[in-house]
């Protein structure tokens, strides 16, 4: 196991609130971006080729764009059919070649010695 640690951009901007994830076998090191786009696996990540993939949702407003007209429903009725698997009124931000674990096209090859540059520009 190495420590972890890096930086996420999107589009050039630092990428806040995303959820980094290495992947090799059983193992899944976990960390969570800053304000400044830097993370830290938790547990860190097995030494060797490990996949990544990283999940953000986007900052939806419960209800935002859903109809309120449906006969018989109140407007919370209709807000709780809007609501993502990834929280309230959330949508995914990023597209399936880097948030979703079987399809991601990321990867770090992590060195014995841990590193504090496995930076992802997306």
């Amino acid at each position: 196991m190495a420590d972890v640690s890096g930086t996420i951009t999107l589009g050039g901007k630092p990428l806040a609130g995303a959820e980094v994830h290495f992947l090799s076998g059983d193992f899944e090191g976990y960390g969570r971006t800053n304000d400044e786009g830097r993370y830290s696996l938790v547990r860190g990540a097995p030494v060797g080729e490990c996949s990544v993939y990283i999940t953000k949702a986007s900052d939806v407003a419960p209800g935002e764009g859903v109809d309120t007209s449906i006969d018989g429903m109140d407007k919370e009725q209709i807000e709780a059919m809007a609501v993502g698997a990834e929280g309230e009124g959330a949508k995914p931000l990023l597209p399936p070649e880097f948030s979703d674990p079987a399809q991601s096209k990321l990867s770090f090859d992590v060195p014995s010695g841990g590193a504090e540059d496995a930076d992802f520009k997306l």
